[in-house]
């Protein structure tokens, strides 16, 4: 919002926690100590992230107990405009709140809170200070206030360790995305991982559909290669993506997704994966690039496989190549990389100088043709390799992904 001059007004709801921890064991069945961390995180989150000077912290129960008092103040506190016929208001309130609707309110009073015993200490402290502050705006709105939210949250850090973790289902599997240009060559590679126990899908995977979607607006550019993982208009299918992922990874302890697809949106399936904290592990097979005539498609498939490259850096991943995916190495080369154990250490650096690796402008796409299938032939026979192509891509990849079809015209003529 900063990036585009807008201002939030920022409205902090704070709820009970066990009236929380109640709505959360009937809806969902959730632990309550997990169910009472992931109250505390978000409270924790929501008061020290947002901004001192334009928000306003409100209860749950005085938004729906004391509707219009509580708008007004809003609209007070953020200078907007309000109604002159209160009347009104108020009858649409009671026509749009169903009180029955709510299941999970104690009607517990703040001393009845505060003499409970079986809340833990922390969590009764920030619950009682959020009250505190929704009493005092001035208290809330001071340094004190902050300085007293973010010592909470360093305790709830160090006594607990990174936030999240304590209510999200640990992710123990291995999931792996095959990319690759053509879906023939990309089931032959999802054979041989279900050869090793790996449960494939391919085009009838829920992502499937997300990935036609989103690939058609990259064409289209209506959103944009180097930004979309982060752009509000694909929330939707950020959502989607999220929740198949996370859902089998959860189920499966070896699985994954061969789609041709894949190619078009590898950004966001490495964004994604990185935010569930999954063990991914990423195939990415390499068509022989000089043995293709036709410019459009050669030019496609060099784009394609650089932005793959560059998304997916970090390892492991795996290079095959197209033309040796039957032979015996290949096959074990793949069984290998299922048995591999993930790797905190840092990928491996090029320390050759750029002008090696650096190509001519204008592109002249025999050479970037040329060199891209060298230099993943390479890797694909030895895993220490992947740091020159890495090299390479990283520093060719805003010019090679720019390149359009006028320009490879006019770059051949030239």
């Amino acid at each position: 919002m900063a990036d585009v001059e807008v201002q939030p007004a920022e409205i902090v709801l704070l709820r009970n926690p066990m009236d929380v921890v109640n709505s959360n064991e009937r809806a969902w069945h959730r632990d309550t100590t997990l169910a009472m961390r992931q109250w505390q995180v978000r409270t924790l989150l929501s008061l020290r992230d947002t901004d001192r000077e334009h928000r306003i912290l409100v209860t749950y129960e005085d938004l729906f107990g004391q509707t219009l008092t509580t708008l007004k103040r809003i609209a007070t506190q953020f200078n907007l405009p309000w109604t002159s016929d209160e009347a009104a208001l108020q009858a649409q309130i009671d026509d749009f709140i169903d009180s029955a609707l709510q299941k999970s309110d104690s009607g517990e009073n703040l001393a009845d809170f505060e003499a409970r015993t079986d809340v833990e200490p922390d969590v009764k402290a920030l619950y009682l200070l959020g009250r505190q502050a929704v009493a005092d705006p001035d208290y809330f709105a001071s340094a004190e206030f902050q300085q007293r939210i973010d010592e909470m949250t360093d305790e709830y850090l160090a006594k607990y360790g990174a936030l999240y973790r304590d209510f999200n289902v640990k992710i123990n599997s291995k999931t792996f995305f095959v990319f690759g240009e053509d879906q023939d060559q990309v089931d032959q590679v999802n054979t041989t991982l279900r050869n090793g126990h790996v449960k494939m899908v391919g085009t009838e995977a829920d992502s499937h559909e997300v990935a036609e979607d989103l690939s058609e607006r990259l064409n289209n550019n209506t959103i944009a290669i180097q930004t979309y993982p982060l752009d509000y208009l694909v929330v939707e299918q950020k959502e989607a993506l999220n929740n198949y992922l996370r859902k089998n990874a959860k189920r499966e302890t070896l699985w994954g997704i061969g789609d041709a697809k894949n190619n078009e949106i590898v950004e966001m399936l490495t964004t994604v994966s990185a935010e569930l904290g999954a063990d991914t592990h990423n195939v990415v097979i390499a068509d022989d690039l000089t043995t293709i005539i036709d410019e459009r498609e050669r030019r496609l498939a060099i784009q394609h496989l650089v932005r793959t490259l560059h998304a997916v850096e970090q390892p492991p991943y795996l290079v095959l190549m197209a033309d040796e995916l039957g032979t015996p190495a290949s096959q074990s080369a793949v069984t290998a990389f299922i048995a591999a154990e993930p790797t905190k250490a840092a990928p491996l650096r090029d320390e050759q100088p750029d002008e090696t690796f650096k190509l001519r402008t204008p592109l002249d796409m025999d050479e970037v043709a040329a060199t891209l299938t060298a230099l993943c032939r390479r890797a694909s026979q030895d895993e220490q390799q992947q740091a020159a192509l890495n090299h390479f891509v990283s520093l060719n990849y805003d010019e090679i992904l720019n390149v359009k079809g006028d320009q490879y015209a006019n770059s051949v003529r030239n």
